[in-house]
């Protein structure tokens, strides 16, 4: 069976991915093939990027995190601390089981602002952020 095709709205390039609007409203990254680690400039970057995309309306948002395997603290806390202004809730594919065993801890310790699950597949992902009710 086909899937549709998505209609992307909007695209923009930043130093570590592309961030792009889809039709279904739904506000996605997925990082270049040489991005292994996300610093404090690259979150303001693409935080700015969110921000103009979105017109500061949070959308439902699709993250591959699958190849960045360094996530420092200020960013942690920055991304803590902002997602909410655009984001109604988070999905996140992550390819490790260990990454996701660890966030999934930090998670309960520490609850974030919006419904935050990580995905095997970005799939199951995007199907999660459809299932929820903020219409």
């Amino acid at each position: 069976m086909k899937t549709k095709e998505i209609k992307i709205l909007k695209k923009v390039n930043c130093n570590i991915g592309i961030i792009s609007l889809r039709e279904d409203k739904i506000l996605t990254f997925h990082p270049h093939k040489h991005a292994k680690s996300c610093n404090i400039n690259d979150i303001k970057e693409m935080y700015a990027i969110f921000m103009e995309i979105t017109k500061g309306v949070p959308h439902l948002y699709f993250s591959d995190n699958s190849t960045v395997k360094s996530f420092g603290s200020e960013e942690r806390i920055f991304v803590s601390s902002n997602f909410h202004h655009f984001a109604l809730a988070c999905a996140i594919k992550e390819s490790s089981a260990i990454v996701r065993y660890i966030t999934h801890t930090i998670i309960y310790l520490n609850k974030p602002q919006i419904p935050l699950k990580m995905f095997k597949t970005e799939e199951d992902g995007i199907n999660w952020l459809k299932s929820l009710n903020f219409d």
